[in-house]
């Protein structure tokens, strides 16, 4: 089953293009079978004043990050991911992205030119157990900023209502988490919306 949903956006609203990156305008929830290819996303934590708590939330049964999910890691080629035995190529066009479901309900976004560039799935959680029903507040506690001039989270998050945050230890790799805003009508509501999708994706992609 392939997964072709893709998503290329532009950080209006928050900065210009920068770099060729396309920054996400929306992001389906996880349950539209999002793949979260050809964008970038920033996690900032300055001039955040709301205490943000540990993560509360237990481990789900697969974790994503911080390099890969299941037998995929993002920056693989795609021979590796064929090697696996749970992907399938396709004619590529090089600076396309392409997307795939695995039997194992694995979203995969890929590219002729950059091999894996993201996966997610349900019921994932990272690492330091950030995943669906952690709060904003929880993930501003957790991670830092994609990149230093990336807006801060209480600026971007209201906007796009998704944000883009380094994985601790792999400067190559970030994650993309999007929020369920719905009935977040100011500051203290914004850090106790939740998160609703986690999808680890490399850096490099944002020019897929």
């Amino acid at each position: 089953m392939q997964d072709s949903v893709h998503s290329r956006h532009t950080r209006s609203g928050i900065r210009g293009i920068r770099g060729g990156r396309a920054a996400a305008g929306a992001v389906g929830a996880l349950a539209a079978v999002t793949v979260l290819t050809g964008c970038d996303i920033a996690v900032g934590g300055e001039g955040l004043t709301a205490e943000a708590q540990q993560p509360t939330s237990a481990p789900s049964e697969r974790v994503i990050g911080p390099d890969g999910l299941g037998p995929f890691k993002v920056g693989m080629t795609l021979e590796q991911a064929v090697a696996t035995g749970e992907f399938k190529k396709e004619k590529e066009d090089p600076e396309a992205c392409m997307g795939y479901t695995t039997d194992d309900n694995i979203r995969i976004g890929w590219s002729g030119r950059l091999g894996v560039t993201s996966v997610s799935a349900e019921n994932v959680r990272t690492p330091e157990g950030i995943g669906p029903g952690t709060t904003f507040a929880e993930v501003v506690r957790t991670y830092e900023r994609a990149e230093a001039d990336d807006p801060p989270l209480d600026e971007a998050v209201p906007v796009i209502g998704t944000i883009w945050t380094s994985v601790p230890g792999r400067p190559k790799n970030m994650y993309a988490i999007k929020f369920d805003m719905a009935g977040v009508a100011n500051r203290d509501q914004l850090f106790q919306a939740p998160v609703q999708v986690v999808v680890l994706k490399l850096k490099a992609e944002q020019n897929c």
